[in-house]
Formats: C-alpha cells, sequence, structure tokens
C-alpha cells in the first residue's frame, strides 16, 4: 500500500514539474521573441529617422541651389546697370557648371569618357580662350630683332636713300629691283604705319590680358558660389571663405 502512495505522489510531482518547465520555457521563448522583436522594429525606427534625416538634409541642399536659380528671372527684372550684367552671366556660368555636374553624374562609371568629354566641351575653349594676349605678341616679335626674316627688309621711306623723291607705283618698282639686285626686300609698310600698328597692338595686349584675368577670376569666383549653394551654406565672412575656398580645391 505505501508503495502505491510513494508511486502516485512521485507521479504528481513529475506532472507538476514537467508543467512548471513547460511554462518557463513558454515564458523566456515569449520574453526572447518580445526582446527580439522590439530590437528590430527599433532598428528599424533608427533607420527610418536616419534616411529620413539624410533625405531632408539633401534635399534641402539641392532645394537651395535650386531655387536660387530659379528665381533667376525674378532677380534679373530687379537689377540694373552692372548687377543686371553680372546676374546674366551668372546664370550663364551656373548653367555651364551645372552642365559639368550632370556629365559627370552621367559618366561617373566610365571615367575615360568623362574626361574626354569634359576636355573637349570646356578645357580646350578655355585654354585656347587665355592664349588670346598671345596675338598681342605675334607683332612685336615679328618686327624685332631677333627675327631672321626681316633682316634684309626695307621700309617703304628708304626710297628717299635712293635718290626719289616720289613716292609713285613706277618709283616703288624701280626702288624693290634695286634692293633685290642686293638681296633685299623692300616692303609697302612705312616706319610711321609700323609705330601705328604698334600702339593698336599694345592697346590690344593690355586689353587682352586684362579681359582674360577678370574672366578667368569671375568664372572662379562663380564656381565658389556654385559650390557654396550646393553645399546648403549661406552667407560667410571672409575667414570662412577662404576655408571653404581651400576645402574646395583640395577636396578629391
Amino acid at each position: 500500500m505505501k508503495y502505491v502512495q510513494d508511486e502516485l505522489l512521485n507521479i504528481r510531482c513529475s506532472r507538476l514539474l514537467a508543467k512548471y518547465e513547460l511554462k518557463n520555457d513558454s515564458y523566456n521563448t515569449l520574453s526572447k521573441q518580445k526582446h527580439s522583436s522590439n530590437r528590430i522594429n527599433k532598428n528599424i525606427i533608427n533607420e527610418a529617422e536616419n534616411k529620413s534625416t539624410y533625405s531632408k538634409i539633401k534635399k534641402s541642399d539641392v532645394n537651395y541651389l535650386d531655387l536660387y536659380r530659379k528665381d533667376y528671372k525674378n532677380r534679373y527684372s530687379k537689377k540694373r546697370g552692372l548687377s543686371k550684367l553680372d546676374c546674366y552671366y551668372e546664370n550663364k556660368v551656373f548653367n555651364k557648371i551645372n552642365n559639368i555636374f550632370e556629365i559627370s553624374e552621367n559618366m561617373r562609371n566610365n571615367n575615360k569618357i568623362y574626361n574626354k568629354k569634359i576636355y573637349n566641351k570646356y578645357v580646350i575653349r578655355l585654354i585656347i580662350f587665355a592664349f588670346i594676349p598671345l596675338i598681342g605678341l605675334i607683332i612685336p616679335y615679328f618686327f624685332s630683332e631677333y627675327n631672321p626674316l626681316i633682316k634684309n627688309w626695307c621700309f617703304r621711306s628708304c626710297l628717299n636713300k635712293h635718290g626719289s623723291n616720289r613716292d609713285t607705283p613706277t618709283e616703288f618698282s624701280k626702288s624693290a629691283e634695286i634692293h633685290a639686285e642686293q638681296q633685299k626686300y623692300l616692303t609697302y609698310l612705312s616706319k610711321d604705319a609700323l609705330e601705328t600698328m604698334q600702339i593698336v597692338n599694345f592697346v590690344f595686349l593690355l586689353l587682352s590680358i586684362i579681359i582674360v584675368l577678370f574672366a578667368l577670376l569671375y568664372i572662379l569666383l562663380k564656381h565658389i558660389k556654385y559650390a557654396r549653394l550646393r553645399a546648403g551654406k549661406g552667407k560667410m565672412n571672409l575667414k570662412q571663405y577662404c576655408c571653404f575656398f581651400k576645402e574646395l580645391i583640395t577636396s578629391k
């Protein structure tokens, strides 16, 4: 009888223990699932917030530049004098710079095509424009003592040295024949005309240098302004401007 009671007691204890372990396992499983679910939801929320913040910042940056460009007609209508001219050419420069950025985005996967297209479309034109002042050096060099071609040249005023006081086509032809016999060339150009050409050439050289330097400086300043607007930055003082320019030219 006692053996039966002990057996029943062991069975009850085993059932209670199994029931307790089942409840405990269920509780642990639910707790882990709940904790894992909370962690996943938290990560999703954080990721969504980060994406939302990044998209807002990016959208704000783009809109800052786009709004400035879209407001061009309104600004242009309010400008007067040189400010109106500056507004017009600023829009031209911004369009060119924006075109370069569009090409770079389209050709991002092929640097060779991108570099070639940028080089052919913009760099070559800019180099040709920068070399315009060199045209003003052609005349001074051509008529200088360093040009061996004009060592045997004589100006039209050389007619007086050959006993002729009349500057006529006949006298010029006779003088040209005399110069040819002496292996010299009599040019139609007089010294007075050469001096006039040199003055005009000097003015052209000076103006072309000023225009080219001003244009290159203007493009550089507008490029910095474009980059500043693209970065979403407002007005800056001189120190901030210099730091931003340094970051711009050193950035890869």
